[in-house]
């Protein structure tokens, strides 16, 4: 009897799909139980953003005050500034009026993302779904309206345009990130200018990096010193490690930026008493800190932490920016946890040179530095 290698892995592999198609199957019946046992009832009694740790309640009460014409001064003051983080998830609920539509956009948005960051790079789809689901904020943001989910696809179709080299692309790109969380639209220019040929410095990563956080740490005191004022006093009323905030402030974010990246992305799992506060909140951070931990020890393990590589280049680019925000903004680092995903999904390419020159895309074009 002549045993087939070629079937057995074959075998292997459909085993592989039916174990990951049986597992993402769960998943989708479980967020549809939760949100029809949890989510709707949250919304009607005014509690999503307190039991699922988002913003949804106050954007849904936004938008119904539009669609009923109550002209709340302060829901259109919110409304008509610029940028705006509030029009996708506002917009969203007042076009659809219905909780179960927005959760269906949301997996549209999830499927449109994996789409198109499977024809920009070379990677473990089954991978990269898992790793992003077993943070819970995917969860959260799939069933509720939100930005994440859309940060999600903004940052796809950005890699995407830039894999295929599309001008007109990274334009879409960074629009809907101006008008969904302006923070990524600011790392997405960064990171373009980084990349550019106005930099000098492109092909030497590490200065360019050192540069981003000398000139951040000049320029938001002076520039933007009354506005962090005001967000040092929000900060020292939630409790935040103030002395990092004052580091900042006076001039030394170059000090600073390495600690409050920490504290966004595992900053619950150091603060010992908020584990026993019996909040679903609570729960839902720390055990979101609990997947950047994994995320970041699986990437050291396998040695993927090199800013040759585009993605990681990114995120540290992306970290610098956001990390200057005085209240740990957990969610506003969600666009780092994709890219983790991505990477880890991506694996270690047997070409370091044709890492650093495709960032491991399609057909050697993918995110050209």
């Amino acid at each position: 009897m002549i045993v087939s290698l070629e079937k057995i892995l074959t075998k292997r592999f459909h085993i592989r799909s039916l174990i990951f198609v049986g597992f993402f199957a769960a998943y989708v019946a479980l967020t549809f139980a939760i949100f029809f046992l949890a989510v709707i009832p949250s919304y009607v009694d005014g509690t999503t953003s307190k039991v699922f740790a988002v913003d949804s309640t106050q954007y849904v009460y936004m938008a119904d005050s539009l669609r009923e014409g109550r002209n709340e001064p302060w829901v259109l003051t919110a409304m008509y500034s610029f940028p705006n983080s509030l029009w996708t998830p506002v917009g969203l609920s007042l076009l659809l009026k219905s909780a179960f539509l927005v959760m269906l956009a949301n997996y549209t948005a999830l499927a449109i993302s994996l789409f198109l960051l499977k024809r920009s790079f070379r990677i473990s789809v089954k991978i990269f779904i898992v790793l992003l689901l077993i943070n819970p904020m995917t969860t959260t943001s799939l069933l509720c309206v939100n930005k994440e989910i859309f940060d999600l696809f903004n940052m796809s179709l950005f890699l995407y345009s830039r894999a295929k080299r599309s001008n007109w692309l990274v334009l879409v790109a960074l629009g809907f990130a101006l008008i969904n969380r302006f923070e990524i639209c600011a790392v997405m220019v960064a990171f373009l200018l980084a990349e550019g040929r106005l930099n000098p410095l492109r092909e030497n990563r590490v200065a360019t990096l050192l540069l981003l956080i000398a000139a951040i740490s000049f320029v938001m005191p002076f520039w933007g010193g009354s506005i962090l004022a005001q967000r040092f006093e929000e900060a020292q009323s939630l409790k935040v490690i103030s002395w990092l905030d004052i580091m900042q402030i006076h001039y030394l974010y170059v000090f600073a930026v390495v600690p409050k990246i920490a504290v966004n992305l595992i900053g619950y799992l150091i603060d010992v008493p908020a584990w026993f506060v019996p909040t679903s909140w609570i729960y839902i951070m720390i055990f979101s800190n609990v997947s950047y931990a994994i995320l970041i020890l699986m990437a050291v393990r396998k040695r993927l932490f090199s800013l040759h590589n585009d993605l990681i280049y990114l995120g540290a680019v992306g970290s610098v920016i956001v990390a200057q925000s005085l209240v740990p903004q957990p969610r506003y680092f969600y666009f780092l946890y994709i890219l983790l995903c991505l990477r880890l999904a991506q694996g270690r390419p047997t070409n370091e040179r044709e890492q650093l020159r495709t960032g491991g895309g399609v057909a050697a074009t993918a995110i050209p530095c």
